[in-house]
């Protein structure tokens, strides 16, 4: 039951991280960077992705290992509501994997070659758009992924599992 508690604890502490990051970048960063000319968004992208690109694959690492650990920990009761919940938290997390690697990633190494050699593609208007729309789905994934684990969180103090 400890294992259990300490990942469902790292879990929402992980997960509520994501999800405030991708708040901050919808609500904050997002608008502020629609707004700037091309070069100034270049500048902007290079300086901010290498933080991103040293913080985030660990936080990524934490949200899946502590899921997954506490998915492990209640498999026996796989029917349960909590049981339920962690399966589709962890299926929006993997999503958001999924368009991170496949999506977000390459578009910021495009990006961020922008600098290195000072041409911009006619495209980067449409380039940067997609980056707005990326930001948008990954809120959507992280904040659902977030309720997800609350409810199981929820569902885990209300109807505690009898000790196996």
């Amino acid at each position: 039951m400890r294992i259990k508690r300490i990942a469902s604890f790292l879990s929402l502490l992980s997960m509520g991280l994501l999800a405030g990051h991708s708040v901050a970048m919808y609500f904050f960063i997002a608008p502020g960077m629609m707004g700037l000319s091309a070069k100034a968004f270049v500048e902007v992208n290079t300086i901010a992705e290498p933080l991103f690109e040293k913080s985030v694959p660990l936080l990524f690492l934490v949200v899946f290992v502590s899921l997954v650990t506490w998915m492990a920990a209640i498999y026996k009761n796989w029917k349960s509501a909590e049981f339920i919940h962690l399966s589709f938290a962890l299926l929006c997390f993997v999503d958001q994997l999924y368009v991170t690697y496949q999506a977000s990633m390459p578009l910021n190494i495009i990006m961020t070659s922008w600098k290195k050699t000072h041409d911009l593609p006619p495209q980067w208007f449409t380039l940067r758009e997609e980056w707005a729309s990326i930001m948008s789905y990954h809120l959507a994934l992280s904040l659902t992924a977030f309720v997800l684990l609350i409810l199981a969180h929820h569902q885990q103090k209300t109807k505690p599992l009898s000790p196996a």
